[in-house]
């Protein structure tokens, strides 16, 4: 293709000419671009319901199935277990068989997986249900960004994908205080099956509105180029982390993770029931403020590293506040409860820094490895999930006096919760020791 027709985002994708777009976007195609789209960015909102919906009913799940904290933490992370292994091969599978099949199949998978879930009578069941909702939530990110690579202007890819990180938000936010409401209406297992209900809802609407742009051949996030379609997935995963930057960069991204995956997830909500004696609803809409925050604090912190033309300064200013703000919520038991909402907004915002690994990443690499990349830094993110939401776990039963409640679940101290929840401040101090090693990346 010659120089003048070729034209490439800020991200390295290659692109067509304006006149290109211009035909991309006429008034037809503009709006079943945009319900194209909507069609995919639900999915992404529901399985984010279906990853914090735990959080609002660990009692029960301890109950029902008889576990503690330690049991508890493993069934939960069991949905890591397949999200994680997927998100490097995720850009080839969805570039290979088109979003319409992967959002269709995705969010069957999540339906089945919340079916098994509710309707699980041991453990083994329930860990089966988890596993194939994360394996069906793997690949949603990409398969929205998919369509917004092949619908829309290149000048909007940024704002689309910006947007689809709220959704999910919106989708945390829904699986708190929302999703509590339902599982103290009708229980736990029937509310696992109203979320059933509306998987095959997802699913339906992504079969009958989300389309494949069949004369596209853009791919997620990297050059399309003759020379990269020849790359294989194995040679740039080669690259990619035989560069001991990418190792240092995704495991700040893991530490940074905590506040969402061990706290906002799932341990955040018990633990202020127990400190401020509320029940689950109030409790989750707390946690909740982690992810309003993180939604508003990612843009920020892209603006303002910017700003100051730096992605360690950013990164390295949220690992600590995020920190100290951290320990602040955790080991202050006497802050009032607005107090705890507002510092949690606040924590989330400034946590919101974190997502800057992904940038620096991808500039520390070759730019024909980028979807490598990306896959390859968020797999080690999302490892936080699989190692410290079962840790949280064994240590609460670590600490744990034996007490139990009349109905049998083992109730945990204001002190069994704060050795439990220690990791992550000490992870967040250690993201920050590790930036020293982290060279600058922004592009000069």
């Amino acid at each position: 293709m010659p120089e003048s027709t070729r034209k490439y985002t800020m991200d390295g994708a290659l692109h067509h000419s304006d006149s290109s777009e211009k035909k991309l976007l006429t008034p037809d195609n503009h709006w079943k671009a945009w319900i194209i789209w909507i069609s995919a960015a639900i999915f992404y909102l529901y399985e984010y319901i279906l990853r914090v919906s735990p959080s609002v009913m660990t009692n029960e799940l301890m109950q029902d199935f008889g576990v503690t904290s330690a049991s508890l933490g493993v069934l939960v992370s069991f949905y890591y277990y397949a999200y994680v292994p997927l998100q490097i091969p995720c850009g080839v599978i969805v570039d290979k068989l088109g979003a319409r099949r992967v959002v269709t199949f995705s969010s069957l998978f999540c339906t089945v997986g919340c079916v098994l879930f509710a309707r699980s009578d041991n453990l083994a069941y329930a860990e089966f249900g988890r596993f194939l909702m994360g394996a069906g939530s793997a690949c949603a990110y990409l398969s929205t960004a998919k369509i917004a690579a092949e619908w829309f202007s290149p000048r909007k890819f940024a704002l689309l994908t910006s947007i689809t990180m709220g959704m999910g938000t919106l989708g945390g936010t829904f699986g708190g205080k929302p999703f509590a409401v339902i599982v103290n209406s009708y229980g736990w297992r029937d509310a696992m099956m109203i979320a059933a209900a509306a998987g095959v809802c997802v699913t339906l609407t992504a079969w009958l509105f989300v389309r494949d742009k069949k004369d596209s051949k853009k791919p997620i996030l990297h050059l399309a180029t003759e020379e990269t379609s020849r790359q294989t997935l194995l040679s740039g995963l080669k690259v990619v982390a035989s560069n001991p930057q990418s190792w240092l960069i995704g495991l700040y991204g893991c530490f940074m993770y905590l506040p969402l995956s061990a706290f906002a997830e799932l341990w955040g909500t018990p633990y202020l029931m127990q400190l401020h004696g509320i029940n689950n609803e109030t409790a989750s809409s707390a946690s909740v403020m982690v992810f309003i925050g993180m939604a508003l604090g990612c843009p920020a912190s892209a603006w303002l590293s910017d700003k100051v033309q730096s992605r360690i300064k950013i990164m390295g200013a949220s690992a600590i506040l995020t920190a100290l703000l951290f320990l602040f919520i955790v080991y202050c038991p006497i802050i009032p409860l607005n107090l705890t909402f507002g510092l949690l907004f606040v924590t989330g915002f400034i946590a919101g820094g974190q997502i800057l690994y992904f940038a620096a990443a991808k500039e520390i690499n070759p730019p024909e490895t980028s979807a490598t990349t990306i896959g390859f830094t968020n797999t080690l993110v999302m490892v936080s999930g699989i190692i410290f939401q079962p840790l949280l776990g064994y240590l609460l039963d670590f600490v744990w006096d034996g007490t139990r409640t009349a109905e049998g679940i083992p109730l945990y101290t204001n002190y069994a919760y704060q050795i439990a929840l220690s990791p992550v401040p000490l992870c967040l101090f250690a993201s920050w020791f590790i930036l020293k090693y982290v060279k600058e990346t922004y592009p000069k």
